[in-house]
Formats: C-alpha cells, sequence, structure tokens
C-alpha cells in the first residue's frame, strides 16, 4: 500500500501560505508516511509552550513520531479503498463451497453415477465410499483427485468424472433503495449495473403525479472484505461513466443510501456516535452534544465537516475553540453532513478525512444490520 506526503511540507507555513493541495485520486495522503527527520516540529509560541491548534491539546509527555507512526498505522493499514480488478480470481478460476451441487460418474461404470449430489454446510461431499471430502474452496479439477484418491482404496484405478450440477455458492447483497434488496447469485461475472438491474433499479416515489427517485448515490457505496471499493456509483449512475463499473465478487454488498432523510453524523471521539435526525436545525457545536459530547480520547480543539458526495466530499475543518470563545460562528449543518471528531491533533482536513470516510462506512454498515433504513414508505411506480 503506497501513501503519498506531498502535503507535509505545508504543516509549518501559515494558512495563507499553503499550497493548493492536488486533487484527490481516491483517499488522501497521510502526513504520518513520511521519516521523522523530514516532519517539522510542532509550532511553539515565545513563551516556550505549543501554540495555535495544538494549545492545551497535548498530553504532558509529547509522544515521538516514531510513536505516532506506528500507532497510526495499525489503525489504518485496512483503511484505503479497495481497487477493483479487471478480471476477479473467481471468473478464472470457480472455486466450489455450500449452496453449489454436482454430478458424479466413474469411467466404465454407469451404474455409479450420482447427480445432484449437494455440497454440505460444513464444505464437505461424499460420493460412494469418498465420504467428507473437503469441497469448499477447491477447483472442480482439484475436487476431482481428492475423491480419486480416497476411492483408490475400494477401486482399481478409478476415474470419476465431476461436473457442476447448480451454482449457488456465490451471492451479493444489495440493501437500501433499490425496489427488491437481498441477497443474489453471481453464477456468471456480473458488474454492479447488472446488480442494480437484478434489483430492479432505483426505488421511485411520486409526489403529485411526478415520480423521483428515492437514492443518494453520492452518500452510496460498495463494500467488498469490509472496505469501500474505490468506485464512484453517482458517476456511474449519472455521467454513465463505465470505468466505475467493476465486476462484483462474491460477499460484495451495494449499499444506496436514502435521499429522504434529514439526518446528520457525528462520528468518531464522542460518547454516542452514529446518526442524528435533524427535528430542528442543528449546528456543529449542537450535534456533538446531541452525541454525548467528547470522550476521553477526543481532540477537542478542530472538528471534520464533511458535506457532499463521500467519493468527492468538500470539507471543513472547524475550530471549535474559536466558536466557544465568539471569535467564530457555529456552523450550520445540511441535511446528510458528516462531523468527524479525531483522536489527534490535526490541523490539515486531508489528515483525517481517511479515518473519518472509513468510520462512515463502517457506522452506515451496522446501522443497515440493527436498524430499518427503509422506514419511510413510498410505493414503487
Amino acid at each position: 500500500m503506497a501513501f503519498s506526503c506531498l502535503l507535509i511540507g505545508a504543516t509549518t507555513r501559515s494558512e495563507a501560505q499553503q499550497p493548493t493541495a492536488p486533487p484527490r485520486q481516491g483517499f488522501a495522503p497521510f502526513a504520518w508516511a513520511r521519516p521523522a527527520s523530514e516532519v517539522p516540529p510542532p509550532p511553539v509560541g515565545n513563551d516556550g509552550q505549543f501554540s495555535g491548534a495544538w494549545a492545551g491539546n497535548l498530553p504532558p509527555a509529547m509522544p515521538t513520531l516514531d510513536a505516532i507512526r506506528r500507532e497510526v498505522r495499525s489503525e489504518i493499514d485496512q483503511m484505503p479503498p479497495i481497487e477493483p480488478v479487471s478480471t476477479p480470481s473467481w471468473h478464472r478460476q470457480y472455486t466450489l463451497g455450500p449452496g453449489d451441487s454436482l454430478n458424479f460418474s466413474m469411467y466404465d461404470r454407469p451404474d455409479l453415477a450420482r447427480q445432484g449430489v449437494p455440497i454440505a454446510p460444513d464444505g464437505t461431499i461424499s460420493y460412494l465410499q469418498a465420504v467428507g471430502i473437503k469441497a469448499v474452496g477447491r477447483s472442480i479439477p482439484e475436487l476431482r483427485r481428492a475423491v480419486e484418491q480416497s476411492l483408490a482404496q475400494y477401486h482399481k484405478s478409478p476415474r470419476v468424472i465431476v461436473t457442476p450440477a447448480t451454482i449457488g455458492s456465490k451471492r451479493f447483497t444489495i440493501i437500501g433503495r433499490v425496489r427488491e434488496p437481498g441477497s443474489y447469485q453471481l453464477d456468471r461475472p456480473t458488474s454492479i449495473l447488472e446488480g442494480l438491474a437484478l434489483a430492479k433499479g432505483i426505488e421511485v416515489g411520486s409526489v403529485n403525479g411526478s415520480n423521483f427517485e428515492l437514492a443518494d448515490l453520492e452518500r452510496s457505496f460498495v463494500v467488498r472484505n469490509g472496505r469501500k471499493l474505490d468506485v464512484d456509483l453517482a458517476n456511474l449512475y449519472f455521467q454513465g461513466n463505465l470505468k466505475q463499473n467493476a465486476y462484483l465478487e462474491p460477499n460484495d454488498y451495494i449499499f444506496i443510501a436514502s435521499a429522504l432523510k434529514n439526518e446528520v453524523y457525528v462520528l468518531g471521539s464522542v460518547n454516542r456516535p452514529g446518526r442524528l435526525k435533524m427535528a430542528t436545525p442543528l449546528t456543529v457545536t449542537r450535534a456533538i452534544t446531541e452525541a454525548g459530547g467528547y470522550n476521553k480520547q477526543a481532540y477537542k480543539g478542530r472538528v471534520l465537516l464533511i458535506r457532499g458526495s463521500i467519493h468527492h466530499p468538500e470539507t471543513t475543518v472547524v475550530d471549535i475553540g474559536d466558536v466557544l470563545q465568539g471569535k467564530a460562528p457555529d456552523v450550520p449543518l445540511q441535511n446528510r453532513d458528516i462531523i468527524f471528531v479525531d483522536k489527534r491533533p490535526f490541523q490539515m482536513a486531508e489528515r483525517a478525512l481517511d479515518s473519518a470516510i472509513f468510520t462512515f462506512v463502517q457506522t452506515v454498515t451496522t446501522e443497515v444490520v440493527n436498524d430499518e433504513f427503509l422506514d419511510i414508505s413510498i410505493p414503487a411506480q
């Protein structure tokens, strides 16, 4: 995993002198990736104390940069999005699993043929005296050789023929604002758009005779192995950018967010992180209070406000100290804003953005399992 560190040098300059960050490609770089010798110390005032955003927020003993790097690396190694591949491995060689069934026969012994033998839930399969042979994770040629080795104790030079009867072990899941959310079989190469088509497309509502889609594709995403797949669903769906139309792999899930919710997310180092209903107008500080306030690990000096698409977000660093001292106005929140409270000091949005997006994906995933996202019922047209 490669991390670019072009932003490090900007940490010691004034905001007016900071160069414009290059356009984000996927996720932003992390400052901790450069050697300690190249990272300047935090700013110190005339009184010898840490100044600016660092003031009053550091522990008594400043940890070494190497210690910070180890801590951050251990926390974020799994955070960057997964790049889709043009030809998933399961397209090249299908591996078996529970849900598949196979046809068995033996050369010159038609009486020993068995049709539609299912793979058991424990991943094993049996044919004649070959009992409990491991099938899960094996290709058909690998399984055939294992069965022949087992049968060799009872038959002279057995030649087994194995063919698929039904394919059902590879599945993906699509949830949220689609007409038919659920789990679907991957019995052939299937792209994201084909997955949406299998779910009958985006859910549509009707108000005063006008139809409108209920999905917020700017906040929708695909998850693979617990990590966000680096595709932009809004760019794919609305702009027709087929470079974003990645092939799905087994156990992927597509989340199609709702455009109807009037809500914000407060994530990170607060006591009750998660989703907040915006029944009345909220500001950044009030939302943090509604989320139970800061926890013991929180960096209270600045928070990150994320607005718009999670694929190309607009970010603002809100100085909570200035707001509380009346030096700056509190920031009103908009529908579907994300507030992220980090555990360590930061001044540049890029340093906290990756953690924020990763936390958002994890939180939405958990809420989909534990909470109903489709609580507003508008009949599909």
